[in-house]
């Protein structure tokens, strides 16, 4: 079957995600990553493109750049190469190194710009691995220092190119990085266990454990809870019911209500 045609953002703004084949590590050092954002920067040059977000993470890498329709793939095939072989060559690996072809949404609109690149930036605080002002392999940082790769101008305008604005935007807790992690990380279906981490953090249950008593109850307290899973994107119903336990007879009548 034929891989289907990639659309192009009216923008011209698109979310990138580049993944390692079967969720393998794709930066084992400092020095791997420091090699990465080398060639972004040379790629960016080379294609002329902007950058308004990245973060590397050891698995996966996000972007927001604005590129002319024709350089898209050019350059991110670019990109993919050059990393690849590198990594190739210094772990004397062989074979596919990024899981199938980038990934890329389209940014459209205004709201959907301002919270991918606070995604992008608060990744490493979602995963656990650090809070998103300590973490050195984002843009975070060049945004409230020195700027090498992105062009900043364009996300700072909406914060009235005042720096205490965006750090307060992009360090406030808000549940849209919850709700819209299936959209930000493109998965096209959740596993049971990413949608357990989605309904721990939305609804703010102690551990994934507890996730069945918590739905345990009748009437309009179940109902109140259960709609606040309503808008979780790329899972349904009988999943659902799967992780939480509850009656999918229930779940249909609150969700179709």
């Amino acid at each position: 079957m034929s891989r289907p045609l990639r659309t192009f953002s009216n923008s011209k703004i698109y979310h990138i995600i580049l993944k390692g084949i079967n969720n393998q590590d794709i930066f084992l050092y400092d020095s791997d990553k420091v090699f990465f954002l080398n060639q972004l920067l040379f790629t960016k040059n080379q294609f002329n493109y902007q950058i308004y977000s990245y973060c590397l993470m050891d698995n996966h890498i996000h972007l927001v750049i604005r590129i002319e329709d024709e350089f898209l793939s050019k350059a991110m095939q670019s990109l993919s190469i050059r990393y690849s072989q590198y990594f190739n060559y210094k772990y004397e690996r062989t074979g596919p190194f990024f899981q199938n072809r980038f990934k890329s949404k389209n940014v459209e609109n205004l709201k959907y710009f301002l919270e991918v690149c606070r995604y992008i930036h608060r990744n490493p605080e979602k995963a656990k691995m650090s809070k998103t002002e300590d973490y050195d392999w984002s843009s975070y940082k060049e945004y409230i220092g020195n700027s090498k790769i992105i062009d900043k101008k364009t996300l700072m305008y909406y914060f009235d190119n005042n720096i205490n604005n965006f750090i307060k935007y992009t360090i406030s807790s808000t549940d849209n990085d919850i709700n819209n992690f299936s959209e930000f990380e493109m998965i096209e279906k959740l596993t049971d266990e990413q949608l357990k981490n989605i309904i721990v953090n939305n609804l703010k249950i102690d551990n994934k454990e507890d996730i069945t008593k918590f739905f345990n109850g009748k009437g309009e307290e179940i109902e109140k809870k259960l709609l606040l899973l309503k808008e979780i994107r790329a899972t349904n119903k009988t999943q659902i019911s799967r992780v939480t336990g509850v009656n999918l007879k229930i779940l249909k009548k609150v969700f179709d209500q």
